[in-house]
């Protein structure tokens, strides 16, 4: 089973139209967590701030399948990593296709399911 998982490649301040990344083509934002209406990546430690509005574009990777994702979001939390040289962001989702993000959540859900489920059959082999 294809992992899946999300990645942003162009993050503006809606705000003030301020490209944050634009088209990134060589190592774009990783999405390190995610809920129902939140995700988390992790950039330079003065991206952006709490309340900052954000419209962003990025890509799934959903079973192997590649799917644009846009949409526009509110920056809830900042937590400085690495001794202050990166931060987690997290950011609220406003805009955005519910069932694409339901999709993508109910695909890392099955992932998990089939991970932990090998693990316990490897441990019942033990």
């Amino acid at each position: 089973m294809s992992q899946s998982f999300l990645e942003i490649h162009s993050l503006q301040n809606l705000t003030t139209e301020f490209e944050l990344i634009k088209n990134i083509k060589g190592k774009p934002l990783q999405v390190l967590e995610y809920s129902e209406k939140t995700f988390a990546f992790e950039a330079g430690p003065r991206m952006c701030g709490l309340g900052t509005i954000l419209n962003f574009e990025g890509k799934y990777h959903i079973r192997g399948h590649v799917v644009e994702f846009l949409g526009t979001g509110r920056v809830t939390r900042s937590e400085p990593l690495d001794e202050g040289k990166s931060a987690k962001y997290t950011v609220e989702l406003h805009r955005f296709d519910k069932g694409l993000w339901e999709l993508f959540i109910s695909a890392n859900r099955q992932s998990q399911q089939s991970t932990d489920l090998l693990f316990r059959s490897m441990r019942e082999l033990e």
